[in-house]
């Protein structure tokens, strides 16, 4: 009897372990969704607002806002890097590829390894220094809101670190099909 149950233990313990994983990675994949949907979001809809109240207090009421200015170009810097690593989830971002896409595939595969691979070693060399610069940052303060600076250039870090899990993500999927021929299997744009 203890024969028959081991197989049955071994399978179960698997499909705990399965179980695990597709939580783990839902998990992971609504964290990423929060910073890179939602705050981005979050973010435009300040620098929308900002500059509209900006516009109309410095030409209705002649009262310019330097808060609203520091609001404005924080956001947007803000923005600007966790759109950048939104787009590049969905390899939507700018590429030069008249050469490229005349390549058998195969080619363009290891090309994209080539790249993949090499922006993830320098971004992942870059982390700790840009980590540790923005975390020195903490005693200097933003002009009028006197926000602390490493608020205001985390996003670089994290922009790095988004780039860094869609790069490996990416690489796990190109080396599957360039060894099995199975087609990348990414998520579908949300905006088509």
């Amino acid at each position: 009897m203890g024969e028959v149950g081991e197989p049955h233990l071994a399978l179960n313990s698997m499909t705990g372990v399965n179980v695990k994983m597709k939580i783990a990675k839902k998990i992971l994949k609504t964290v990423v969704d929060i910073v890179e949907q939602h705050l981005s979001s979050i973010f435009l809809f300040s620098v929308f607002i900002s500059m509209f109240f900006q516009v109309w207090l410095r030409y209705i009421f002649k009262m310019p806002s330097p808060e609203l200015y520091e609001i404005t170009l924080y956001s947007f810097a803000w923005v600007v890097l966790l759109g950048a690593a939104y787009a590049h989830r969905y390899r939507d971002h700018i590429r030069f590829n008249i050469i490229y896409e005349k390549l058998p595939r195969k080619a363009q595969l290891v090309i994209d390894i080539v790249f993949d691979t090499l922006l993830t070693i320098l971004f992942t060399i870059s982390l700790r220094p840009v980590f540790r610069q923005a975390f020195w940052y903490h005693m200097i303060r933003s002009e009028v809101l006197r926000i602390p600076w490493t608020y205001l250039v985390l996003c670089l870090p994290i922009f790095i670190i988004l780039v860094i899990g869609h790069n490996v993500v990416f690489l796990y999927y190109e080396i599957r099909e360039l060894f099995t021929g199975e087609p990348m299997n990414l998520e579908e744009k949300p905006w088509l």
